[in-house]
């Protein structure tokens, strides 16, 4: 376990639901933290009775579903920073027309499936002005999901959360592995396909 892990189980221990809702609003909003890892040690702590369990369960939410809400409007705002020249281009408007298409089932499988591309795609729901509501109603469908899923294993499973932990993290990555495999096979495709 990393410093970083092990500084912030003892602030949990210690701050209780501030510091899980906190970690979490700062973890969705893109600073890299072990948000899965303490939402499972703070689902074993509620089984121990050292956190109440609707507190932690009402702040991770609160905090997660914040942290996408504020990159969201990072997105969107940063949009002004871009240049036109690419904003403008044939790429931009076709990623924002597949993402209008389909980005309301992107934002709801990153909040609890595929975390690690959470961030990019809250920026560019911004970037790409997606309805506000419909983000935020997949943010919360997703994100409900994930602190029960992860917050519930941690309960269940209070005595082995930490090797659940790092199982949890090893799937995430062959999963992740295996999305960009079969993305990048099916942008190689695509491209093909085009210049037929």
């Amino acid at each position: 376990m990393s410093e970083v892990s092990e500084w912030l189980l003892t602030a949990l221990l210690n701050h209780g639901n501030t510091l899980l809702g906190g970690t979490l609003f700062l973890a969705a909003f893109g600073i890299p933290l072990p948000a899965t890892m303490l939402l499972m040690a703070a689902g074993s702590f509620t089984r121990q009775g050292v956190l109440p369990l609707e507190g932690a369960l009402l702040s991770a939410c609160v905090g997660a579903v914040a942290g996408d809400g504020c990159s969201y409007v990072l997105g969107r705002t940063g949009l002004k920073l871009v240049p036109r020249s690419i904003t403008g281009s044939q790429g931009w408007q076709r990623a924002a027309a597949l993402f209008s298409r389909w980005g309301g089932w992107g934002v709801f499988v990153s909040r609890f499936l595929l975390t690690p591309v959470a961030l990019p795609v809250n920026l560019l729901a911004g970037s790409t002005r997606y309805p506000w509501q419909r983000f935020m109603s997949a943010v919360v469908a997703g994100e409900v999901i994930w602190v029960f899923l992860f917050g519930g294993l941690g309960h269940l499973f209070a005595s082995q959360w930490e090797v659940l932990s790092q199982l949890a993290g090893d799937a995430m990555g062959v999963l992740m592995g295996a999305v960009l495999v079969l993305g990048g096979i099916w942008a190689l495709v695509s491209s093909r396909q085009r210049r037929r």
